[in-house]
């Protein structure tokens, strides 16, 4: 099996699928209470770790204008340029500025920014404690840091074989570099000078599989993410099949719990 935190090819198909998952309503409800933990004001100058397609940066930018502005970063160009295009079409972009960046090194003066976020990026991030640093050195005082992330142990679905489905999480969480950060995230807040603000739960529970559900896409992630580290495709299309079957007979359940944390830069 390859190591955990195999990278992840961030190219134009794998921004259209994140801009169709972001896209659905259990999302852009956990946008919602991203959002008012972030707490945005008119004027602010924030910062999007790993903006991917777009979503919150567009959102963040209604919040901060029309006198303040929000930059993104992402080590894609695809996903920049997915934002870009958002950003127009939201009729946004004089408060958005993307760019190419990396978490550990952030092109910012200290203390400059009004606020921080990441959502579902440092997972991917190797040198974790660095990104968060950076963050907390950008920050003005007062100024805070906002994450959202995944702990793949509270992931599940209803299935027949418990133990198959906990194979192929496994296998999915291992395309992360922190596959169970939100745990970490009060001592590494603490260690890189922040008060820790906020500590709360964001749980998706769906239970019907449709072209609005946010687990299928998470369905065919894992299907990648199984077959790339040895499990048999015969073993992976009868899991996805016994899910399907659940789902018609109004079996269906999928959980995914998210976690946010803030901290305060002192």
């Amino acid at each position: 099996m390859p190591p955990v935190g195999t990278p992840v090819v961030f190219d134009a198909a794998y921004a259209a699928r994140l801009d169709r998952d972001y896209s659905t309503p259990a999302i852009r409800e956990q946008r919602v209470r991203f959002r008012k933990v972030i707490a945005a004001r008119p004027g602010e100058v924030g910062l999007d770790v790993g903006c991917g397609p777009g979503h919150l940066v567009c959102e963040l930018a209604r919040e901060v204008a029309p006198a303040g502005r929000i930059y993104g970063i992402d080590t894609s160009k695809d996903m920049l340029n997915w934002a870009r295009q958002r950003a127009i079409t939201e009729n946004v972009s004089d408060y958005v500025e993307l760019r190419g960046g990396d978490a550990t090194q952030l092109d910012f003066a200290d203390g400059s920014l009004d606020f921080v976020t990441a959502s579902q990026v440092y997972c991917f991030v190797t040198d974790i404690t660095d990104a968060i640093r950076e963050a907390a050195r950008v920050l003005r005082k007062g100024g805070r840091l906002v994450i959202l992330d995944t702990d793949w142990d509270l992931v599940t679905w209803h299935s027949t074989d418990r133990l198959q489905t906990r194979r192929m999480l496994q296998a999915r969480a291992a395309d992360y570099a922190n596959a169970y950060l939100p745990r970490e995230l009060p001592r590494l807040l603490k260690a890189a000078g922040l008060l820790l603000t906020t500590a709360e739960a964001y749980t998706i529970i769906e239970t019907d599989c449709n072209e609005d559900s946010f687990g299928k896409g998470v369905i065919e992630s894992v299907k990648r993410a199984s077959i790339l580290r040895g499990i048999a495709a015969g073993e992976v299309e009868e899991w996805i099949q016994d899910l399907r079957s659940r789902a018609s007979n109004d079996d269906y359940y999928f959980c995914v719990n998210r976690f946010i944390f803030s901290g305060v830069k002192q």
